[in-house]
């Protein structure tokens, strides 16, 4: 515990100056178009060893409405122990309606098409949630063939000195884990908590966040990811930098270091490096 408590200070002490990039700003009458371009590398797995990811976002925001459409298409280079490439597929939509301007319903939908792991291809994950005054709550089901992943998030966000404090916890419980050899090695529960930061200067947006505790099968940034393999997360850490490079066009680039766990071949000591480009432009 008292380890958990010094990292969180000192990430809180080193994020500071460079925080998290918020994975969506309110635009309201205009359209976002996103082109995600991300290089990722695994170290010591013994399953994969890179991949590149390709994504496209359609966003849409008005008073009331805010839609978001992404797709996203990831190849991934694997080793002998696997009899061919990783393909996988995902396609989101997102909905909120805001009640207030700062309360709004959430809903989501995310649908997996996988090529290799069949314990989780054509899964379903359906979200709903609710936020008020800089807190949120969202429950995810994540419905796959032979199990099935509940997840709950909690979220408060703040402000202090120029710098907007994101602070978040998710609780993960898996049912019928048992049913399968993919998730039979898995717990039960999982928790993880974490922290994102994002401040403006000189007309750049900069960030960091990081996340503490272990977590598998997770809904991850507002529910436009889902971490759908057997691999548990044991720490995140993230920074990042964005610029707009006119009224109209953004990019943000984004750093990722985690350290994770192969669960069904009990493989403990995989690293996953990943470098994002995003290039954003409203019309």
């Amino acid at each position: 515990m008292k380890k958990i408590s010094t990292l969180l200070l000192s990430t809180l002490l080193c994020t500071t100056l460079f925080a998290k990039e918020e994975e969506q700003h309110a635009h309201n009458g205009s359209n976002n178009i996103k082109l995600n371009y991300e290089d990722l590398t695994f170290n010591h797995s013994k399953k994969k060893r890179d991949g590149k990811r390709h994504g496209i976002e359609l966003d849409h925001e008005d008073e009331r409405q805010h839609f978001q459409l992404y797709y996203e298409k990831t190849h991934t280079h694997t080793t002998q122990i696997l009899p061919k490439d990783l393909y996988v597929k995902k396609y989101t939509l997102k909905y909120a309606y805001k009640l207030q301007p700062k309360e709004r319903f959430t809903l989501s939908y995310t649908s997996i098409d996988d090529n290799l792991m069949k314990e989780t291809n054509d899964g379903h994950i359906y979200g709903l949630g609710y936020s008020k005054n800089g807190v949120s709550i969202m429950q995810y089901l994540s419905d796959y063939p032979h199990f099935d992943v509940y997840q709950s998030d909690l979220k408060y966000n703040f402000k202090k000195h120029g710098v907007k404090v994101t602070l978040l916890g998710k609780y993960i419980h898996l049912k019928d884990k048992d049913s399968n050899p993919f998730s039979k090695k898995a717990k039960e529960n999982y928790f993880t908590a974490g922290i994102k930061l994002h401040t403006h200067y000189n007309g750049f947006h900069l960030g960091a966040g990081a996340y503490f505790g272990r977590r598998i099968f997770a809904v991850m940034k507002n529910g436009l990811r889902v971490q759908h393999h057997a691999m548990e997360f044991k720490e995140s850490y993230m920074l990042g930098i964005g610029h707009a490079l006119s009224k109209n066009m953004t990019t943000h680039l984004r750093y990722g270091y985690h350290k994770a766990k192969e669960v069904p071949i009990n493989r403990d000591d995989v690293t996953v490096h990943n470098f994002s480009l995003d290039v954003i432009y409203k019309f």
